[in-house]
């Protein structure tokens, strides 16, 4: 009698402390280049996910990011909306890009990265136990660090498809393209709103907003160039694009 009491006294204690992790916010450490940094906050509820980049970028005068004190500059937010369920082979993200003065509101159709999990690769990140995966993720190669003690399938950005909450991602051989969890709560402030509408943004899809990125990175190369000496030649050692997405699904060059 006494056994089958306390059985289910620990059964209730974790059916309780499970309902408490129903909800989970984490705060993001975020170098996205060489010389500027943010934080982002990512909030799971339910099926609801939604990251919220800061508004405020810090940006290092020299190029290093421990050498000088930051100075903050006042940005508009970033949004990357998701559920938490995917259909096995992707997940559609709703998000906000910027091309030149136009912010867009994008639907972007995110391929579910092939993760390689080394489960004798390990470490404590805020107390949780981590364990280390790598993946391609559109052309960059990542290391994540992710946790089963908090059994979501999501990180920041537009990472997700580890059976854990991902606490720590970056791009190998880079030192910028890092997210490093700085705070972890197992609550969400009651204000978030996970599907604002943003209506006053101009609706496309990721290729669009590609064709138009790329375009415009065209022009502006034109653009140098036609200001330049005639007879200038320009080297270019470019391999794709600079940034942490390199190829796309929709792109004939994305092959595995």
């Amino acid at each position: 009698m006494t056994f089958k009491k306390n059985y289910f006294t620990i059964f209730f204690v974790m059916f309780f402390l499970h309902g408490l992790a129903q909800q989970v916010h984490v705060k993001y450490y975020h170098v996205r280049s060489p010389i500027a940094t943010l934080y982002e906050d990512l909030y799971i509820k339910d099926n609801d996910v939604i990251s919220i980049q800061d508004s405020i970028v810090n940006f290092n005068s020299n190029g290093t990011m421990s050498a000088v004190k930051p100075n903050g500059k006042s940005l508009s937010k970033n949004y990357f909306i998701s559920k938490l369920q995917d259909n096995g082979e992707s997940k559609d993200f709703f998000f906000t890009g910027l091309d030149r003065d136009t912010k867009y509101f994008i639907h972007d159709n995110v391929a579910k990265p092939v993760w390689k999990i080394d489960e004798t690769k390990t470490k404590k990140i805020l107390g949780y136990n981590c364990i280390k995966a790598t993946a391609n993720f559109r052309g960059s190669e990542v290391t994540a660090y992710f946790t089963k003690e908090l059994p979501y399938s999501a990180g920041p950005f537009k990472f997700y498809g580890l059976p854990g909450l991902i606490l720590d991602i970056r791009e190998e051989n880079k030192n910028f393209n890092i997210w490093k969890a700085d705070k972890v709560e197992l609550s969400v402030d009651p204000n978030i709103n996970f599907t604002p509408k943003l209506s006053s943004y101009p609706k496309i899809t990721m290729k669009e907003f590609i064709e138009l990125k790329d375009g415009t990175q065209k022009n502006e190369m034109n653009d140098l160039l036609n200001r330049m000496p005639a007879g200038t030649k320009v080297q270019n050692d470019s391999k794709g694009r600079a940034g942490l997405e390199k190829k796309f699904e929709f792109e004939q060059m994305y092959a595995h």
